[in-house]
């Protein structure tokens, strides 16, 4: 059985590097991080998923999630991520979220999952996200 847990982004920093090195990802600065969570099995790390929401709290993203790459041929990977999927969903309806959206890579594992999970498409062209350090933490 699979357990969640809040993310210690001090502790678990270095294995989400490895993750997303594994997957040829974006390595995002420590001080960036919004909140997340991690599922776990067995002693063993699956995923991870954080959650950004507006200011107003009706809206809700699942972002950055990202996969253990030494368990990506499990069976039981798909069932561990909708249950992290789930909660972090859940987080959100108990913050008052009436909508929630993942940015997601197109043809990906991640676009399969999600549209299983009940997300919808947005049509309109793709977008790349730009972003710009802000004050002192920015650089």
């Amino acid at each position: 059985m699979s357990t969640i847990r809040q993310i210690d982004i001090e502790q678990d920093y270095p294995t989400l590097c490895k993750w997303w090195e594994g997957h040829k990802a974006v390595i995002l600065p420590k001080h960036i991080i919004p909140r997340g969570w991690m599922v776990s099995a067995g002693g063993i790390d699956i995923a991870a998923a954080f959650l950004l929401l507006d200011v107003g709290g009706t809206w809700a993203v699942i972002e950055f999630l990202t996969t253990n790459p030494t368990v990506a041929f499990s069976r039981y990977l798909v069932e561990d991520i909708r249950r992290l999927v789930a909660h972090i969903e859940a987080l959100g309806i108990a913050q008052g979220c009436t909508f929630i959206g993942s940015f997601v890579a197109p043809g990906a594992g991640e676009e399969r999952l999600m549209t299983r999970l009940g997300y919808q498409k947005c049509d309109g062209p793709a977008h790349i996200l730009y972003v710009k350090p802000l004050g002192k933490e920015g650089g």
